[in-house]
């Protein structure tokens, strides 16, 4: 038994969870904080038999994948010029832990 611990972006964390409950993958979503730009993040904790690792992986790479946004940046204290800027955003964080009990009750 594993226990994936993945930091996703809360704009994802939906997505994610959606692709592995069809795969009939549970999972519990933990809201966290981090980040410097977009400091939403949810922690999702997935508990899951070793054969199933590839699948989970692929599944948040293919669903947190990093992409562009823009987002406001201000040149002065004052925010009086406000200009965009693309960054990047997404992506996510993966632990993967081994587990020597688990009960459910």
């Amino acid at each position: 038994m594993k226990l994936i611990v993945t930091i996703v972006d809360d704009q994802d964390a939906d997505k994610v969870m959606s692709a592995l409950s069809r795969q009939h993958i549970g999972v519990t979503r933990v809201s966290s904080t981090g980040g410097l730009i977009d400091p939403g993040n949810s922690t999702l904790l997935i508990g899951t038999d070793e054969g199933n690792i590839p699948t989970v992986m692929k599944l948040i790479s293919e669903v947190a994948a990093v992409r562009p946004a823009v987002v406001p940046y201000a040149h002065s204290s004052s925010m009086a010029f406000t200009n965009l800027v693309e960054i990047e955003v997404g992506g996510f964080t993966t632990f993967v832990l081994d587990i020597d009990h688990f009960e459910q009750v």
